[in-house]
C-alpha cells in the first residue's frame, strides 16, 4: 500500500468513527470496537488505526484506556478559532450569530496596550469594535479588535453582524491575512466576562491575544478573545 492510500485510510478512520459518535450510533462510555477489529474491518495495520484513534482523542471524542480500549467521551464539536482563515470559517456546519457590542469607531490606541505598536501604526490610531459571537445560539466567543487605521475609508460605517470581518476586508480594501502570532492561557472569567458569556466566575476558559499581519506591511490586526469551550473544542489543521 502507497503512503498516500495510508494517509487516505488514516483519515477515512477517523471520519468514519467521528460520524458514528456524532449521529449516537456509539454514545457517550461506549467502547469503540478493538484495535484488532478496527484492523480486520479496514484492512491495514495496527499502526494505522492507533495514529487514527490518536487523532479522536485529541480532537475529544474519545478517552484511550490501558487495558480497556478506546471509550466514546462527551461529544463536542470542533472550534477553530486558532485558524488565520477566522472565527467563521472555523465553525464548520454550525450556526455562527454575532451581536455587536461596539460599532467599529476611530480611537487612539489604548494605554500600556497588548502589544507592541510601531511608530507609524501608534500615530495612524485604530478602528476598535467588540462582539459577542454564538454558536447554536449559545454565547460562545467574546472578542475585543483593533485594526490599524490605515487605508480603511469608511470602514466605521461598515456592517459587521453576521458577517466575516476577513472578508469584508477582502473585498472592500484587498486586505488579506498573510501571517500571524497568538498567545494562549487558561483564566477564570471575571465578572464582565462570564456575564457576557453565561457562566459562572469560577469557570475556567480560553483568553487569546492575537496579532495579524496583512499584506498591506502596515496594517495589522489585534483581537482579544474569551472563549467558553464547556461545549466545544479548540482545533486546526496543519
Amino acid at each position: 500500500m502507497s503512503k498516500k492510500e495510508v494517509v487516505h485510510l488514516y483519515k477515512k478512520v477517523i471520519e468514519d468513527l467521528k460520524s458514528l459518535i456524532e449521529k449516537g450510533e456509539y454514545k457517550k462510555g461506549d467502547l469503540l470496537p478493538s484495535e484488532n477489529d478496527l484492523c480486520k474491518s479496514y484492512d491495514t495495520t495496527r499502526v494505522t488505526i492507533r495514529q487514527a484513534l490518536s487523532a479522536l482523542a485529541n480532537q475529544g471524542y474519545i478517552t484511550r484506556k490501558h487495558g480497556k480500549g478506546s471509550i466514546v467521551s462527551e461529544p463536542k464539536t470542533g472550534l477553530g478559532i486558532l485558524s488565520l482563515s477566522g472565527v467563521t470559517a472555523g465553525v464548520g456546519d454550525q450556526k455562527l450569530t454575532t451581536s455587536i457590542l461596539q460599532k467599529p469607531i476611530k480611537r487612539e490606541w489604548p494605554d500600556n496596550f497588548f502589544y507592541k505598536l510601531d511608530e507609524r501604526e501608534s500615530d495612524a490610531g485604530c478602528i476598535f469594535f467588540s462582539r459577542l459571537r454564538f454558536i447554536n445560539s449559545v454565547p460562545v466567543l467574546y472578542e475585543e479588535t483593533h485594526i490599524t487605521n490605515i487605508d480603511l475609508p469608511h470602514f466605521s460605517s461598515r456592517n459587521l453582524e453576521n458577517r466575516s470581518l476577513f472578508k469584508i476586508l477582502k473585498d472592500n480594501y484587498k486586505i488579506e491575512v498573510k501571517e500571524g502570532e497568538q498567545k494562549i492561557w487558561a483564566i477564570h472569567a471575571d465578572k464582565n466576562i462570564s456575564a457576557l458569556l453565561n457562566i459562572k466566575t469560577t469557570h475556567p476558559i480560553v483568553h487569546m491575544k492575537r496579532r495579524l499581519q496583512t499584506n498591506n506591511k502596515e496594517l495589522r490586526i489585534y483581537s482579544s478573545l474569551y472563549c467558553n469551550t464547556e461545549e466545544n473544542f479548540l482545533q486546526d489543521s496543519f
